[in-house]
């Protein structure tokens, strides 16, 4: 029998709920109010993105205790031009989010930064050079 994912889901633990859905909608993603402890949007591409809190995590898997440093995981958006990666990278810092990486041309065609989310994760800025 062949297995076939279906589609997929980019979970965050934020830990606080609250502020990472502040830093996500300062990224421009559409992220609703929420009604509970689960966030749920789909992303461009078909892709989704949840956020749960640390308590609903908790209360699935017995004995899980929250990271205490960032994990290995980042996002990447692509934005619609490099003007964009740049003003992107200024709103989410001027909000007083951290810049992980200034925006660059980068030798494989892109201009590229990356900011860090309010628990550590790294989003990485994109678009096409020229």
């Amino acid at each position: 029998m062949d297995i076939a994912i279906t589609s997929t889901v980019i979970e965050i633990v934020p830990s606080d709920l609250p502020r990472s859905l502040s830093f996500y909608r300062l990224l421009g993603l559409g992220v609703p109010d929420p009604d509970g402890p689960h966030v749920e949007i789909e992303l461009p591409g078909g892709n989704r993105l949840a956020f749960d809190t640390e308590e609903i995590i908790a209360g699935m898997h017995p004995g899980w205790t929250p990271p205490t440093s960032a994990g290995r995981v980042a996002l990447a958006f692509g934005l619609r031009s490099p003007a964009e990666v740049d003003e992107l990278f200024a709103r989410v810092v001027d909000a007083g989010h951290l810049g992980a990486l200034e925006p660059f041309d980068a030798p494989w065609g892109q201009r590229y930064a990356s900011v860090t989310d309010p628990d550590g994760t790294t989003v990485d800025l994109f678009g096409a050079l020229g």
